[in-house]
């Protein structure tokens, strides 16, 4: 599959969403953050007001408020021949990167590595565009000191009782076997572990979305079957530890939404060992912690 037919397969499932009037999920965001960045080929993944960390502008060497096509190509040279990961951000990653201006505290973060290089990208799942990009290691640019002003009064605080956060927590099954659907040992394992009694740590859960994806080798027909079925096992599995069926949504991807391209790979075996994290599992839930 091209860059280009990638991308399209991008802007097709986050048109979807849009025309579902749901916007994108954090599972999907994810995806979309994935394809854009290995594919090169995705500018409209940036939102046409993009914001940048200080400390990225200097690196980049891009003025502030720099157009949006710029800022991609900027950043595809940045990342250009290197492993792409995307994950969410830890509370702890969220926290030393601090507040900076242009990043919101109600949108979902993502870590983008590549290599050395590590990102900080925020998600407007509504939008399903980027508005704001950092880069996590690096203290912005000083800022030159100014007078303090005087103190103002004491304003009067009313405090409002609080309320419980929204919080999406994502997590990726271990490898399929090629051309399978059943979930491995190790799959069990990661579910009884990682995911299930997370579940049980909800108040309240909003969706549970359930992505399935495979490799690119093989009909697209019949990669989204097999996307479909192996989506499937998992909301099987789940519903029998516990999980509330009618909150579980699956989807299956087929082959679109890849991690690995491995167009530089020769010899059957070979590829098949190295588009192996593309037959996996998405699990993503929404809702409030106890």
């Amino acid at each position: 599959m091209t860059r280009w037919m990638i991308a399209v397969a991008l802007f097709m499932s986050a048109g979807l969403a849009c025309a579902q009037g749901r916007g994108a999920t954090a599972a999907q965001a994810r995806s979309y953050i994935v394809t854009a960045f290995m594919t090169q080929a995705a500018p409209a993944i940036l939102s046409d007001k993009v914001k940048l960390g200080a400390e990225l502008e200097k690196r980049l060497a891009l003025p502030s408020g720099a157009d949006s096509g710029k800022v991609y190509a900027a950043l595809c040279a940045l990342t250009d021949d290197k492993q792409i990961e995307v994950r969410a951000a830890t509370p702890a990653e969220r926290a030393d990167y601090g507040e900076r201006p242009g990043l919101q505290t109600t949108l979902p973060v993502y870590v983008l590595t590549a290599g050395e290089i590590k990102l900080l990208v925020q998600y407007d799942l509504d939008a399903n565009n980027i508005p704001f990009v950092g880069q996590l290691g690096v203290a912005p640019p000083a800022l030159p000191a100014v007078a303090a002003p005087a103190p103002a009064p004491s304003p009067v605080v009313h405090i409002e009782p609080k309320k419980p956060s929204v919080v999406t927590l994502v997590w990726v099954t271990d490898e399929f076997a090629y051309k399978k659907t059943a979930l491995s040992p190790a799959s069990r394992e990661k579910l009884d572990r990682d995911v299930i009694p997370k579940l049980k740590d909800f108040a309240e859960v909003r969706y549970i979305n359930v992505s399935g994806h495979a490799d690119n080798i093989g009909s697209a027909g019949y990669n989204q079957r097999l996307s479909e079925k192996r989506a499937e096992s998992v909301r099987t599995y789940l519903v029998a530890n516990g999980a509330d069926a009618e909150k579980i949504e699956v989807y299956g991807f087929g082959k679109t939404l890849p991690t690995k391209s491995c167009a530089e790979v020769k010899g059957k075996r070979a590829q098949k060992d190295c588009l192996a994290p593309n037959r996996r599992v998405q699990i993503e839930v929404q809702g409030t912690l106890k």
